[in-house]
């Protein structure tokens, strides 16, 4: 049995300062994420946690407390000296904007320092112009900042979540102008508009990101999420932090050619997407152009859902396991724009394709992601947050031993 000292003395070597004076930020970005994963803290539970002095951890604190990211939540009672008193994130000390940008939506969120989202918008445009996204996000931060109820100084930056080659994938519908996302530098342009640091991630990337810290994937180290949109990708993470590749973009499982029954060249994209899953339904006598237009309680469209959840799994099932024999992972998820229901459908499918290869090997299951919708925005806002206030990735692997104390 763990100890709950035994909990802290390993957080400890997994969130570790450094006394060197000269890493004072990195110092001052380890302690702001240990009371952040605690919720409260002590000053002596969070030097326990990093390893940085009880001297350090003063300093650091006042600085954190000056700039308004800490509050002191009152004291405890101790049986030895004065009572200790416990820190806590000022929720309010800093936000961050997550904005996903696909072919056929945009998603803004609001995202405070205490990871809660605070406003989400969602816009339902299809092959939204990079002068549409502008315009978007500029009205919309106006309008939020014009009745006080976040103060523009406090903004970090924006978050930028968006699928790789935007305007150069052909689907159906696009129009000839959307090449323009060939070359246009979207973070410069929303830098240079709002005057604020720009980060920008790979939306299956933000997705996992997202799932990782607010969702189920926080339980797990090392998963694949699969993001059903638009278009198809894959984030994954790898002993708790986001893995991106380097020749090429890691994930791009949308690019794999499938064998099309009619002998066409194809790839998993255009068989595993809301537009493949629309083009199914018109080819049954449904017209659908946005998720919300599904229903699971629709019997007459539950065939052509089902026809294209089993046509879906049977083409995702070879690379799927592949991932799996290849990276072990705890868990997939499936999230994305795909309706919650069908998303569940398609991960039964899944599951039950995969059950004899279970029965021989420990493999993951197919799950629902919990953060779904909003995971690639709420993903992007928490890059702004990495990237501004808190330590790298892999000063983070034992979030959960910091969770237990407060």
């Amino acid at each position: 049995m763990v100890t709950h000292a035994n909990k802290r003395a390993s957080a400890a070597r997994e969130l570790s300062g450094t006394n060197l004076s000269r890493a004072g930020d990195y110092n001052q970005r380890v302690v702001l994420q240990a009371i952040r994963a605690a919720g409260t803290a002590t000053r002596g539970e969070v030097a326990a946690v990093t390893g940085l002095t009880q001297q350090s951890i003063i300093n650091i604190s006042r600085r954190l407390i000056a700039d308004g990211l800490v509050v002191e939540a009152g004291r405890i009672a101790s049986t030895r000296g004065q009572p200790a008193t416990r820190l806590t994130i000022n929720a309010d000390g800093a936000y961050a904007i997550g904005l996903n940008i696909d072919r056929d939506h945009m998603t803004f969120v609001i995202m405070d320092l205490g990871g809660r989202v605070r406003e989400r918008i969602y816009l339902d445009r299809h092959f939204a112009l990079p002068s549409d996204v502008l315009d978007f996000l500029k009205t919309n931060l106006d309008l939020i900042f014009a009745d006080r109820r976040f103060a523009r100084r406090r903004l970090l930056g924006v978050g930028l979540a968006i699928p790789d080659r935007l305007g150069e994938v052909e689907v159906t519908g696009r129009p000839a102008a959307y090449d323009q996302w060939s070359t246009v530098d979207i973070a410069r342009l929303v830098a240079t508009q709002l005057q604020v640091p720009v980060f920008a991630e790979n939306d299956a990337t933000s997705a996992a990101i997202g799932e990782s810290q607010f969702g189920l994937g926080h339980s797990h180290k090392t998963f694949v999420y699969t993001l059903i949109s638009a278009g198809l990708g894959c984030g994954l993470i790898i002993n708790g932090q986001p893995y991106t590749g380097s020749v090429t973009r890691a994930g791009e499982i949308g690019n794999i050619p499938i064998a099309s029954p009619d002998g066409s060249k194809s790839t998993l994209w255009d068989a595993v997407s809301l537009y493949a899953l629309y083009g199914e339904l018109a080819a049954h006598g449904f017209t659908v152009s946005h998720p919300d237009e599904l229903n699971a309680d629709d019997d007459a469209m539950t065939p052509a859902i089902d026809a294209w959840v089993d046509k879906a799994a049977r083409y995702m099932a070879g690379p799927f396991l592949a991932i799996t024999y290849l990276l072990s992972p705890d868990m997939h998820f499936i999230g994305g724009q795909l309706p919650v229901f069908i998303a569940e459908k398609l991960c039964a499918r899944l599951n039950a394709m995969f059950q004899t290869d279970r029965n021989r090997f420990a493999m993951a299951w197919f799950r629902t992601a919990s953060t779904s919708v909003d995971a690639a925005a709420m993903g992007a806002a928490s890059l702004v947050f990495q990237n501004r206030l808190l330590p790298t990735p892999d000063a983070l692997k034992n979030q959960s031993s910091l969770g237990q104390l407060g």
